[in-house]
């Protein structure tokens, strides 16, 4: 199997394709805005979390298609921010939609494109990104799953129990 492939299935799987753990589409499903809101202490809420994924999914999307990133951010915490000032249901809307744009990139993009560095400073393929960016939605996506767990907002029917 090609790296396209494995990574095509890796996105998938975190988009919405059911497979070894539930995709974001399936772990945001229902899920109020006031859910979405809800903190415990210094963690982040679902909301802050979808606005992370969305910072870094962009921007990065946007440098494998050749726009560099236009904005300088001095901390990680910022990522958390709704920029967009969009409401909940936009903030998946645009999830959703940078999700299924990376993956129209990547069955689109010419083979040698993998082996190039995604990065000015250093050598770092875009095959190893893309597979550490599934990696981080990955990540996140569980961090969903288990704050819903702990508001009791999850329908375990849904997979991961």
């Amino acid at each position: 199997m090609d790296q396209r492939t494995i990574l095509l299935r890796q996105m998938g799987a975190n988009h919405n394709e059911p497979n070894w753990f539930v995709p974001v589409e399936r772990a945001l499903d229902g899920l109020t805005e006031e859910q979405a809101k809800e903190k415990s202490g210094d963690s982040n809420s679902i909301w802050e979390i979808v606005n992370h994924l969305i910072f870094w999914n962009e921007r990065y999307l946007n440098r494998f298609k050749g726009t560099p990133a236009t904005r300088k951010i001095d901390s990680n915490d910022e990522t958390f921010l709704n920029e967009n000032n969009e409401d909940w249901e936009g903030a998946k809307t645009q999830l959703f939609t940078v999700l299924t744009e990376w993956a129209a990139a990547v069955k689109e993009a010419d083979d040698e494109i993998f082996e190039r560095s995604a990065h000015e400073d250093r050598h770092d393929p875009w095959y190893s990104v893309l597979a550490n960016i599934n990696i981080h939605n990955a990540y996140h996506i569980g961090q969903i799953v288990e704050i819903r767990k702990t508001q009791g907002s999850w329908d375990p029917s849904k997979g991961v129990h």
